[in-house]
């Protein structure tokens, strides 16, 4: 009998150890899915709201937590030309959005529009009325 036991022992502590090796890796893999998505807002995408203080922070933020909204926008400082920027996120991908007050304005407008259900379509009216003449000026 403690033959047998003998021989069990291990195959169960494989057991046991192969099951331990599989749960840490599903966890593991769980949080690098979140931690890619920043607790699904697209984090990885934006730099990190907390190493900017006032508004700078909030659009930082916005940008952090709206990403699919800002992806939608345009931005009017004319960084597509200077930047190679495509919409309004890309201005926080990088300190360009902290230095400009027209990204920051555009996207903590967007996101207070956001927050109240306003309608994309609506948001993009709205920031063009505001910020649109920058634009329009040469930035």
């Amino acid at each position: 009998m403690s033959k047998r036991s003998g021989r069990h022992a291990p195959t169960g502590a494989i057991v046991v150890a192969a099951v331990l090796v599989i749960l840490l890796a599903v966890v593991a893999g769980v949080y690098r899915m979140s931690s890619a998505s920043g607790s699904g807002n697209g984090a990885s995408i934006t730099l990190d709201p907390n190493i900017f203080t006032g508004e700078v922070h909030q659009a930082y933020l916005v940008a952090q937590q709206h990403p699919d909204l800002l992806a939608q926008l345009d931005c009017y400082c004319g960084c597509e030309q200077h930047e190679g920027h495509k919409n309004l996120l890309d201005c926080f991908r990088t300190n360009h959005g902290a230095g400009c007050p027209i990204c920051s304005g555009e996207a903590v407008t967007a996101g207070q529009l956001a927050d109240n259900g306003t309608p994309v379509d609506q948001i993009r009216k709205i920031l063009y009325q505001r910020y649109g003449h920058a634009h329009m000026q040469g930035g």
